[in-house]
């Protein structure tokens, strides 16, 4: 071990008459590992944020659509099977969506709550791209969306027995229409005003399942149904929107693998990806995730300004062990040196205390839950926690750099010391 190592650990133990400098010492390590631990538990409860958020979007957002282009009449069949030739694609379904119009029925089969809707007509069956879906359903399956379901209904005060599709709306849309498992909602598409006689424009649906993502923008308005009906609901709606959307091996490929598509695809179609579907509020998300670790750096930062103290304070009382080591023979370097090595002893344990301390919080957090939210305000009933050790990394490293920056002022005074006039005067 190089000498000036052991003499800088040295410095650090306080003698009687040095105790003070040691309680700023302390101030000063209490503050780095306080700082690290607040900023580590603030980054990865703000990734938690952030993940869950993404995957409670894409639930109900493609990770990549493909689209028609104005008027273009692009064959999406071959478009299909090209695009499911590329290694990086998982899968390629076809899908329609448009705005409908949905009516409630009662018991006695008259209307009675009407609201507006966003429908996806979807491919069912062996479906990859909507893995994410299934696992926010509350009730039913999507295979019931492909099957007909017998049900009771009744029309000018009679019963019958019909054969109606199912559909699956979000559990804040079914209690706002007052429907629940088992009732009927029919579906009525925007081109059914002035649409010619003998063109089915409405459609009656039973209600087979209910998700909920937490997200009130999608609860309250999705609507899924089979990609037959939705063919047969919206044939001659200028405002449906049909293309494919797709799943893709990484998700964060999916920029690169957009513009592999749109250049296959060509002029005629629009492709898009989550990412720029989800543009301001990822962008959002991203400046407040480094805004956090900004504000909360302050606190490292000000337990620097307390190691420029303490060695500061450090540097005047062994000026005259300075000035023998420099008459003995030390370089000027190398008293820096002892110097820099108590600022970067100082970072290196509060930072590891306060990073270790952070990283078994979060953990805990995230494991047993300990933080609690009322579910009926945020989008999920406890405070998610994801550890990534890029983040963990990062705070490290600005810490231990902002305490040997703190040092580099003292060890400069030190180095600039000269043993002629020191010890004349002691």
């Amino acid at each position: 071990m190089r000498y000036e190592l052991l003499i800088g650990m040295r410095y650090l133990r306080a003698r009687r008459r040095e105790r003070f400098v040691s309680l700023i010492a302390v101030i000063s390590l209490t503050g780095v590992t306080l700082g690290t631990f607040a900023l580590t538990v603030a980054l990865a409860v703000m990734s938690g944020f952030q993940e869950d958020l993404r995957n409670r979007l894409l639930a109900f957002t493609p990770q990549i659509t493909v689209e028609h282009s104005g008027t273009s009449t692009a064959d999406f069949a071959q478009l299909k099977a090209r695009i499911a030739a590329i290694p990086e694609i998982a899968a390629v379904e076809p899908f329609i969506s448009s705005l409908a119009m949905a009516v409630a029925d009662d018991t006695s089969g008259s209307p009675t709550y009407v609201s507006g809707g966003l429908v996806r007509a979807v491919e069912p069956k062996d479906n990859p791209v909507l893995e994410e879906l299934k696992d926010t359903l509350e009730w039913g399956s999507l295979e019931g969306l492909e099957k007909t379901h017998r049900v009771t209904i009744t029309e000018r005060g009679q019963q019958r027995e019909v054969d109606l599709s199912g559909a699956i709306v979000g559990k804040a849309l079914a209690a706002e229409l007052g429907v629940h498992s088992g009732g009927t909602v029919t579906l009525i598409s925007p081109a059914s005003v002035g649409a010619l006689p003998g063109i089915p424009r409405l459609k009656r649906f039973v209600i087979v399942g209910y998700f909920h993502s937490g997200m009130f923008d999608f609860d309250s308005s999705l609507i899924f149904i089979s990609l037959k009906d939705g063919r047969a609901l919206f044939a001659g709606d200028s405002q449906a929107e049909s293309g494919l959307e797709l799943r893709v091996a990484n998700l964060f490929d999916a920029p690169a693998i957009r513009a592999k598509i749109a250049a296959l695809g060509g002029p005629g179609v629009d492709v898009t990806d989550w990412t720029e579907a989800n543009a301001p509020l990822f962008s959002a998300l991203k400046l407040e995730k480094f805004t956090y670790f900004m504000v909360l750096l302050l606190i490292v930062l000000v337990a620097a300004f307390n190691i420029i103290a303490t060695l500061v304070m450090v540097v005047m009382e062994r000026r005259k062990e300075i000035a023998i080591l420099r008459a003995m023979g030390a370089r000027a370097g190398s008293v820096a040196s002892i110097f820099l090595c108590e600022g970067a002893a100082l970072g290196l344990v509060g930072t590891a205390i306060g990073v270790g301390a952070g990283f078994a919080a979060s953990f805990l957090i995230g494991k047993y839950q300990l933080i609690r939210l009322p579910a009926d305000l945020f989008m999920v009933s406890a405070v998610p926690v994801r550890l990534y050790p890029a983040n963990f990394i990062a705070v490290a490293a600005a810490s231990i750099l902002l305490c040997v920056g703190a040092a580099l002022y003292p060890a400069l005074r030190a180095r600039t010391l000269s043993p002629v006039e020191v010890i004349r005067y002691e």
